[in-house]
């Protein structure tokens, strides 16, 4: 059973370790000229940059071998082997690095890095989790490089850096956390049980250093995929069958929310192509309107417009008299919500306000026919969503979940 030690259990280590440590004295450095804290410049793009300095971009501050100044690799390791040496087997400590805290919407505050991550990693820098424990030894999720962000904010150490600077045992992108679900995805083939797959993914996202899940997750094989918001989880999914899976997670305060539909058994019948073809239709054509300066109804409005003539090109929408009503029995949801320290961040937030560069969005076109529905045989109780996170951008957006597959050709390759 794995044990995450939170702040209070890591600080009575800490003072151990020091004490251990106490041998370890800072070099005398010395006055420290005022120059000597630039960053390397562009014109020496030939020395790698961790993002802080180092012996190669920094020789008059940090010595080679030395990870900070006055204290060395081997020092670092050994800081790492003595608090192992006091874990519990079959334990783990997670070690965030320190949030950025803003004193405007562009403005950060001074940073300084949390005590215990730069005790034991020696990086300086924001966006990183350390996992310590005796399998993995000391292992490093580093923040992804963004050339955009770059050139406001300068290089960031990521995953190299993690290796041969802070001389890590293993590395992995922040942005692995997506592959809970991948891995969850692939375990539905073997294990197609409703509850298997709710404990799966949970325990996936907490050893990538979630602290805990943003909802109850969504599960639903068969029908259930039909209903929203199941949170059941008792049923086996059988062969022929579609599992929808609703998922979120929270880091730090900030919270995720995903969504894939999928056949565990490895193949999709015509009539769940059909459908799942016309919301993967829909997610991407929304997409393409996910800007600043466009609106979450507007988007809403896009997606009704192409859903319905979807389902009428099926034989799922008949009622033309009353073509809104109809379609609200097969699609009651809106196209998305804002994203942030809640789920629904905020709900107060109307959806006709104009998107803006940083704000989180998610896309999810879905189709939820019940069972006793009235619409083509092949057709009842097939429940699909897609939900994507996506970042509005000063030129348009990011998609933060893109690495999860959607497209069929993918799902049915992964699989197989």
């Amino acid at each position: 059973m794995a044990i995450t030690l939170r702040r209070d259990a890591i600080r009575v280590l800490m003072n151990k370790i020091k004490y251990y440590a106490a041998g370890e004295h800072f070099q005398s450095l010395g006055p420290v000229p005022h120059d000597t804290l630039s960053y390397s410049s562009n014109a020496t793009q030939h020395i790698f940059d961790a993002g802080q300095p180092t012996a190669e971009t920094h020789p008059q501050v940090v010595a080679t071998g030395e990870i900070t100044p006055g204290i060395t690799e081997q020092q670092f390791i050994r800081r790492r082997k003595k608090l192992l040496e006091l874990l519990p087997e079959k334990s783990l400590i997670i070690m965030p690095s320190a949030p950025v805290k803003m004193m405007t919407d562009v403005v950060p505050y001074p940073f300084r890095q949390d005590a215990d991550y730069l005790y034991f990693t020696g990086c300086q820098q924001p966006g990183g989790i350390a996992v310590l424990n005796h399998e993995l030894g000391l292992c490093m999720f580093m923040p992804d490089s963004k050339p955009e962000e770059e050139i406001w904010t300068g290089q960031v150490a990521g995953t190299y850096a993690a290796l041969n600077t802070f001389k890590a045992d293993q590395t992995f992108s922040i942005s692995k956390v997506n592959e809970a679900l991948l891995q969850t995805m692939l375990v539905s083939k073997a294990y197609p049980h409703e509850h298997i797959l709710a404990a799966t993914i949970e325990y996936e996202c907490k050893i990538r250093g979630a602290q805990r899940m943003a909802f109850p997750p969504v599960v639903g094989g068969g029908v259930n995929g039909s209903v929203i918001h199941y949170s059941r989880n008792d049923q086996q999914i059988k062969e022929g069958e579609m599992v929808l899976m609703d998922v979120g997670c929270e880091i730090y305060g900030y919270v995720s929310d995903l969504t894939r539909t999928w056949p565990p058994h490895g193949s999709f019948s015509p009539a769940q192509q059909e459908l799942y073809e016309l919301i993967l239709d829909t997610s991407n054509e929304c997409l393409k309107l996910c800007k600043p300066g466009v609106s979450l109804h507007q988007i809403h409005t896009h997606s009704v417009q192409i859903l319905s003539k979807g389902f009428k090109e099926l034989g799922i929408l008949k009622n033309t008299m009353n073509l809104s009503r109809s379609y609200r029995n097969f699609n009651p949801t809106s196209i998305g919500h804002y994203l942030g320290m809640d789920v629904h961040d905020c709900s107060s937030v109307s959806g006709d306000r104009l998107l803006q560069p940083g704000v989180v969005i998610t896309i999810e076109p879905g189709v939820y026919i019940p069972r006793n529905s009235s619409v083509p045989e092949r057709f009842r109780g097939i429940g699909i969503r897609i939900e994507d996170e996506v970042l509005i951008t000063d030129s348009g957006h990011e998609v933060l979940t893109a690495s999860v597959p959607k497209e069929i050709k993918h799902i049915q390759s992964l699989l197989h």
